[in-house]
């Protein structure tokens, strides 16, 4: 069964129809592609054996197999393709950023679309350094998890964003939906809770309680 959170990141592929999905796992967000986002072509991604067969498995019953090219690698180390969108999920920020750094010659005009599980301040900021701007964002909740998805789209100069932006996404806050909110809150309500004293707590939840 598709979760929920592979049909969000997968909402995010269109209008694209080639694309590389680094770190494929079982090949799930490639059939929801296929059947319900109209793509053409697929580069199936990973750097475990036992996923990567996974994914060759799962997807060798679609009649789209053949559209599929399967590969055994690190990153965007094996891509030979043009694509028109690069999808990373289900890994840190700090590795989906290292991930793009290493080949950045090779995303072309590529939109990235990002799940990351952790280190956003760091993905968003260092994704803007290299000239991607921050498109589109939205999170999810998936039973007692949250799951922030962005789209990041290749531009001429850098942009710029606050510090804030950085930490919460510039479009999260400013479209602060509920999902959002629920997520902020239950942040607020753990780091009030911290019995340390320290000054960056206070100003994190200082930060907090000003953007609800």
């Amino acid at each position: 069964m598709i979760s929920k959170r592979i049909r969000a990141v997968a909402s995010f592929i269109p209008p694209a129809k080639r694309i590389a999905d680094v770190g494929c796992d079982h090949g799930y967000l490639i059939i929801e592609a296929f059947e319900n986002y109209g793509i053409t072509h697929a580069v199936a991604i990973d750097n475990k054996e036992q996923p990567l067969a996974s994914a060759v498995q799962n997807i060798a019953f679609f009649h789209f197999f053949p559209r599929v090219r399967f590969s055994l690698s690190d990153g965007l180390s094996d891509l030979k393709e043009e694509v028109d969108a690069i999808i990373l999920g289900g890994m840190g920020g700090l590795n989906a950023l290292e991930i793009i750094r290493k080949d950045r010659d090779k995303v072309g005009n590529a939109r990235l679309i990002i799940q990351a599980n952790r280190d956003l301040y760091a993905l968003r900021k260092g994704l803007a350094e290299m000239r991607f701007a921050i498109t589109r964002e939205e999170v999810i909740k998936e039973g007692r998890h949250y799951y922030e998805i962005i789209e990041f789209t290749p531009v001429d100069r850098v942009p710029e964003y606050t510090e804030t932006e950085y930490r919460f996404g510039p479009i999260l806050l400013k479209e602060k939906s509920l999902v959002f909110r629920e997520k902020l809150e239950k942040e607020l309500e753990r780091l009030k809770n911290i019995r340390e004293d320290a000054p960056e707590i206070g100003a994190r939840i200082k930060e907090i309680e000003e953007i609800l």
